[in-house]
């Protein structure tokens, strides 16, 4: 009986001290933060604000250049849009983001967009990052597809994260909707639905990931012309 009792008493160690390994374990990977964060986040301030000034200057000239009819195109880099996320996102748009996410950054490469961001899970402070694909659908739609989410190191369900974007898109009035691609989530976003108030449609052809780059594809459509009414009657068939 006592043999069986220090057995009992040794397993249950032997788990207890398995289960606090594999607990700290999980702890460290958490707390882990890949280098493309660390790396935008230790970017100097004037590079930032650089960089800020640049992303803005050439979205103006997008906006611009989609308000007229024919071929448009534009390139971003990941220091651009982090130099606006850490600058302007921070300063004016800090209110709009997610409760509990600060300091997002992204990095670019030509297999995926990486988004990052500081947060806590269950009291600890962990890096979450988001590995997505991003291209344009036979329909004219930006598709971004999530790929993989993780905590740290720590791999975390690509689903669940899915469905409370979603719920934080739908909280935004924002026109997402969602399907799933091999099993993996979809966010599927309409640029083509949105007309402008004179007809004039913005039709995205293609989005490219390069190393360090977005690059952007796309032109305007014109108004159908609308005959007039005269001409509608001298062309009507006769008889009518």
């Amino acid at each position: 009986m006592a043999r069986k009792l220090r057995i009992a008493a040794v397993c249950s160690v032997a788990l207890l001290i398995v289960l606090v390994a594999a607990l700290w374990a999980a702890y460290q990977a958490v707390r882990r933060v890949r280098p493309f964060y660390q790396q935008a986040l230790q970017l100097d301030a004037q590079e930032l604000k650089r960089g800020s000034r640049e992303m803005e200057s050439r979205a103006a000239a997008l906006y611009s250049d989609t308000q007229q009819p024919g071929r448009w195109q534009a390139v971003f880099t990941d220091e651009q849009i982090n130099g606006w996320l850490s600058v302007q996102l921070a300063q004016s748009h800090a209110d709009q983001l997610p409760e509990g996410v600060r300091e997002p950054r992204v990095a670019i490469s030509p297999e995926a967009v990486t988004l990052g961001f500081r947060t806590s899970l269950g009291g600890t402070e962990t890096v979450v990052t988001v590995d997505a694909a991003a291209f344009v659908t036979d329909s004219g739609a930006i598709a971004v597809r999530l790929a993989s989410v993780h905590a740290g190191t720590l791999p975390l369900p690509v689903l669940q994260v899915a469905d409370e974007i979603a719920t934080a898109c739908q909280g935004l009035s924002l026109p997402v909707r969602w399907t799933r691609l091999e099993g993996q989530p979809v966010a599927m976003i309409d640029v083509q639905g949105n007309a402008s108030a004179d007809g004039r449609q913005i039709v995205i052809d293609s989005i490219e990931l390069g190393e360090g780059s977005l690059y952007v594809e796309g032109h305007t459509q014109a108004q159908a012309p609308v005959a007039p009414l005269a001409e509608i009657q001298e062309s009507a068939p006769s008889g009518q």
